[in-house]
């Protein structure tokens, strides 16, 4: 799938801009219409070439929200919008980040505004930032909006960094022990292989188990690498396919004892990102639309269209939460309970953090088994190793010895 730049206008008449992904500009039309969105220009986006892309690195979640907190420092001091984007670009240390703030500083002194100048460059600031940037120019708050977003990325990366370490330890620590077990039966076994042939003696099956396995890896080593490789790129190319992806981010979400921390980080986005741009003031449609178009699920990205459209059609929120199956009845519930009180913002915020919370705990209980697990499938495998080498050797001895 490609991604495509558009800009478009809204039941309300405003332009708004952002990107989609799909495998045609028609398709991407389709796709905005299908929103509620009347297209006004669609463009494929320019892909940066390899090496370029390099050498000027990639711009982090963490330049991000330095980039919004040392703006806002200026904003709230006087300072005017571009200077305070050109002092930025001079002291930008990332050249691609550097480069990016060229071209928004020259667009502003053209005349466009900030969210539009941003809106530009999709790779570096999504939809949700620029929304809210938006909201802030509008209200005449974006000092106030960008300090608000620096806090929000930064969380957002300290909760994300937290996840994804619990659960790739324990991955890369069985990598290894697979690594440490395809070098002894290539290297090692063969080795001790001799000592049993010469013996002439009837070996126990555990023996030969370990025997056939290491005759298969010496003789189709490379047909196992290719397997590997294949299936790595198998999976990537299914992921840039919407049918695969979708096939992909289904299954994400249904592995026992890994779903529920799925789950909670899905909630956690949506739940968060809307409170952001309520809060901003965006209104609660296009608060939808925006998070379901960043939040990296198609299964739950096509629940809130649904439910959007639904919004539209002047159904409560609140209500279409706790008619789908994708989302627990505690956001519908708390949902209903920010409808009535007037402060949907809020109460999606807290819940939010309860999901953060509620994820961060459940990570460190689900790694805290799988490292016991692993330890106990490594010292299975030692177990046989050690008797399949150990009994026939004993039983040679034994027969030297008589």
């Amino acid at each position: 799938m490609q991604t495509f730049i558009y800009k478009a206008k809204n039941n309300q008449g405003e332009i708004v801009t952002g990107t989609v992904k799909t495998t045609s500009e028609s398709g991407a039309e389709a796709i905005l219409i299908k929103h509620g969105l009347v297209p006004m220009e669609v463009s494929g986006e320019k892909k940066a070439e390899f090496l370029g892309d390099f050498f000027a690195g990639r711009v982090s979640v963490k330049d991000r929200a330095v980039f919004s907190r040392q703006l806002s420092t200026m904003l709230s001091a006087g300072l005017p919008l571009s200077k305070g984007i050109g002092i930025l670009a001079k002291q930008a240390k990332n050249e691609r980040l550097r480069q990016v703030f060229i071209e928004v500083y020259k667009d502003i002194e053209e005349g466009y505004s900030f969210s539009t100048a941003i809106s530009r460059h999709p790779k570096v600031f999504d939809r949700v930032y620029v929304s809210v940037v938006g909201a802030g120019e509008t209200t005449g708050k974006l000092d106030v909006v960008l300090n608000e977003l620096a806090d929000q990325l930064e969380n957002d990366s300290n909760f994300l960094s937290k996840v994804k370490s619990s659960l790739y330890y324990p991955g890369f620590i069985f990598c290894v022990l697979l690594l440490a077990g395809a070098f002894m039966l290539i290297f090692v076994v063969p080795k001790i292989r001799s000592l049993f042939d010469q013996s002439h003696k009837e070996l126990p099956i555990l023996t030969k188990i370990l025997l056939s396995l290491s005759d298969f890896m010496q003789n189709w080593w490379w047909a196992v690498l290719i397997v590997i490789i294949g299936l790595i790129f198998a999976i990537r190319y299914l992921s840039q396919t919407e049918n695969g992806s979708k096939m992909l981010h289904s299954f994400e979400v249904s592995i026992p004892g890994l779903k529920s921390i799925f789950e909670g980080v899905y909630m956690y986005r949506f739940t968060q990102i809307m409170s952001m741009l309520l809060a901003a003031g965006v209104p609660l449609l296009d608060a939808l639309r925006i998070s379901g178009s960043v939040i990296d699920n198609p299964v739950y990205e096509e629940g809130i269209v649904s439910i959007a459209n639904q919004v539209e059609k002047g159904v409560s929120f609140s209500s279409q939460l706790l008619k789908t199956n994708l989302f627990p009845p505690l956001i519908g519930q708390m949902a209903a309970v920010g409808e009535e009180t007037g402060a949907l913002d809020t109460v999606l915020g807290k819940v939010a953090n309860y999901y953060k919370e509620a994820t961060n705990d459940l990570t460190k209980a689900v790694s805290s088994l799988i490292e016991p697990a692993i330890l106990v499938m490594v010292g299975l495998g030692v177990a046989f190793i050690v008797f399949a080498i150990y009994i026939p050797i004993y039983q040679i001895n034994s027969s030297a010895g008589s």
